[in-house]
């Protein structure tokens, strides 16, 4: 947005100079970005306008389905033989040991990417099996019990950046201050999934291409939440392990039951399951354990 708007006082911006910014993102092809860019504007604006700093909103007249369309929800999800052909397909990525680790960990968690790579160890407790989040999307603590298949990969991770207080510290920072940025690992699943390579990125393009198409790493937790319905676990402990807001009021307040037994046995079935599916990629037959 700065390079648009940044010169202009905000009562001099009008609804030409929103459409320059919004039109300059959909131009590369990022849709969403442009419906993201254009929501937070509007709030912006929305805000000066409620503190009498403005008399008008520049944005009030776009609406957000002109910007790239209506958004579509996503419904990707990777089925078992993905899983399998994504762990046999892995080395040929090209990935740093952290890249994969971050791959499976997200899946078994169904954690969110940036709450991965935002992590510090000072919150994983390898010994008990336990990674707390302290602060979430919902604005509320998370604790995820993890499975033998996770702190595996924790393990792992801690080999390499265990002198860092991040799991994923910026290689840019050589104090190591700060973790990485958010969108790493994101683009590097993409850069493997193109026609062509863009400049200075990888060459393997294919490499994690699969019959299903793209996938990006949110689709692992959606993946991950999936998997455990399959093996029975209630929609409501999936609820709870994927950390979504409970949307009855009455419930919320009423139900305090943490159900942290019932989220630790899912975590652990799921990653039972991709234990299976990752570690027995030529078997014929790997058994769909169900909740009993």
């Amino acid at each position: 947005m700065l390079p648009d708007l940044g010169p202009l006082y905000a009562d001099e911006v009008k609804k030409g100079h929103i459409a320059q910014v919004v039109d300059g993102v959909l131009a590369r092809g990022c849709n969403r970005l442009a419906k993201v860019i254009l929501q937070h504007l509007r709030q912006m604006f929305g805000y000066a306008i409620y503190r009498d700093w403005l008399d008008f909103d520049p944005t009030a007249k776009i609406r957000k389905q002109d910007v790239g369309g209506k958004d579509v929800e996503r419904d990707r999800v990777l089925s078992d033989e993905e899983i399998k052909l994504l762990a046999r397909k892995m080395p040929e990525a090209g990935f740093f040991p952290t890249t994969e680790a971050a791959i499976w960990i997200c899946l078994s968690t169904c954690c969110r990417i940036g709450e991965l790579l935002t992590a510090r160890w000072e919150d994983v407790d390898l010994e008990r099996g336990v990674w707390t989040i302290p602060e979430t999307k919902n604005g509320q603590r998370h604790e995820i019990s993890l499975s033998n298949f996770a702190v595996k990969h924790f393990r792992t991770l801690a080999t390499l950046s265990h002198s860092t207080p991040w799991l994923y510290p910026s290689r840019n920072d050589k104090k190591k201050t700060r973790p990485v940025c958010v969108k790493t690992i994101t683009k590097q699943i993409g850069d493997r999934q193109r026609e062509t390579p863009l400049s200075n990125r990888s060459e393997a393009v294919h490499a994690l291409l699969l019959p299903g198409g793209k996938w990006t790493p949110h689709d692992l937790r959606r993946t991950g939440a999936t998997v455990m319905a399959m093996l029975g676990v209630e929609p409501v402990i999936i609820e709870r392990c994927l950390n979504h807001k409970e949307q009855n009021k009455v419930m919320r307040i009423y139900q305090r039951h943490s159900y942290a037994p019932e989220m630790a046995r899912a975590w652990a079935l799921l990653g039972e399951r991709l234990n299976a599916l990752t570690t027995a990629v030529t078997a014929d037959v790997i058994p769909l354990r169900r909740v009993d």
